[in-house]
C-alpha cells in the first residue's frame, strides 16, 4: 500500500486539513457492552436523545477504562475489519497510542 499523503486535498472552510474519516474516531461515551441492551428498555425520550453511560465497563478487560469509537480507519477492510461500517460501535482504551484513531471536535449550532 502507498503511504498516505498529508494535506492531499485543499482545507475545509474552516482551513483544516484531512477532517473526513481517515481514522476511528474516539467519542466522549464510555464503552458498556450492555449499553445497546439497557438502552432498548428504555423510555422513548432517552433513545431520542442517547446519553453515554456514567462509567465503562468491558467485560473482556474489567480494570479497563475504555471509550466508545465509530467510524473506521484507513487499516479497515470489508475482509478483516468487522468495524468498517457506519454503524460500527467499537471500544478503545483511553490511553491508546494507535496511528489510527482521532477525534472530531463538534459545536452546537445556533437554536440548540
Amino acid at each position: 500500500m502507498a503511504p498516505r499523503r498529508w494535506r492531499a486535498f485543499p482545507p475545509n472552510g474552516y482551513g483544516l486539513y484531512d477532517m473526513a474519516g481517515n481514522v476511528w474516531e474516539l467519542t466522549s461515551d464510555w464503552y458498556r457492552a450492555d449499553t445497546y441492551e439497557k438502552r432498548a428498555h428504555s423510555g422513548k425520550a432517552e433513545r431520542m436523545n442517547p446519553q453515554g453511560p456514567s462509567s465503562a465497563f468491558d467485560p473482556d478487560e474489567p480494570g479497563a477504562q475504555k471509550k466508545v469509537t465509530r467510524g473506521g480507519s484507513w487499516m479497515c477492510s470489508d475482509n478483516y475489519c468487522r468495524g468498517y461500517r457506519p454503524s460500527a460501535r467499537m471500544k478503545t482504551a483511553t490511553d491508546t497510542g494507535l496511528q489510527n484513531t482521532g477525534f472530531r471536535c463538534v459545536k452546537d449550532g445556533p437554536g440548540a
